[in-house]
């Protein structure tokens, strides 16, 4: 159940009938060409822009300037995109998936399409389902159940994932920030604006571009401003 690509229990889960040995054999391939494009990609591009930042930051006694920020801002926004989208396929496509086809695992749904989120709350419950039905099962239903209004109990998941996401961060760089924490819980407001704009304009796409905007123009390269300095 540890290697296990789900992290609710029960006492049966659907399998497969067989082992597929070239499917196992494409995942390992697949996973070894994903591994070194994000090597190339960080030892070219993010790396090289890391150490510009860190020694125009020693010009100016460790303070990051308005200029500096938006120079570096968006020099770090489309390497660190693919980044993450290749760190999304590596685990969830792949791993995931070998893990599955390895020990005859029949759910394969990992994930949804959120990159179609119309709103951010769809993004936040499509793109990791093993969290998401765990964070359902063990915490938001738990609430609900003993009285808890809906709304509150969404935000009880809301801020417990936060707390997870910063110690993830924390734990390996030995170093306890709020920063990650903060930036999850500062999306509670832009949860709300997305979620009314999706209601009011139902077939228009300008929830998926604040989305995308805010995921790959602030949210992401906002991290090595804050983490990089510590």
């Amino acid at each position: 159940f540890w290697i296990a690509p789900t992290l609710t229990y029960q006492i049966a889960f659907p399998k497969t009938p067989r082992v597929r040995s070239l499917r196992v054999i494409g995942l390992v391939l697949q996973m070894i060409v994903v591994f070194s494009l994000f090597s190339f990609l960080v030892a070219q591009s993010v790396a090289p822009i890391l150490e510009q930042l860190l020694e125009e930051m020693e010009k100016t006694d460790g303070k990051i300037t308005g200029s500096l920020m938006a120079e570096y801002w968006l020099k770090l926004s489309i390497p660190n995109t693919y980044l993450w989208l290749m760190v999304f396929y590596f685990y969830f496509h792949l791993y995931l998936n070998l893990c599955a086809e390895v020990l005859r695992f029949g759910d394969r749904v990992f994930y949804k399409d959120w990159w179609n989120s119309g709103e951010v709350s769809a993004y936040w419950r499509l793109w990791n389902l093993p969290v998401h039905y765990w964070l359902v099962r063990h915490l938001y239903f738990p609430c609900v159940r003993v009285g808890i209004p809906k709304s509150i109990s969404t935000l009880a998941v809301f801020f417990f994932s936060a707390i997870m996401h910063e110690l993830i961060v924390s734990i390996p760089f030995h170093m306890l920030r709020p920063w990650s924490f903060l930036g999850m819980m500062s999306q509670i407001p832009l949860v709300v604006i997305t979620k009314y704009l999706y209601r009011r304009y139902p077939d228009s796409s300008i929830g998926n571009i604040m989305f995308w905007t805010c995921f790959c123009l602030v949210g992401q390269p906002s991290k090595y401003f804050v983490y990089v300095p510590s």
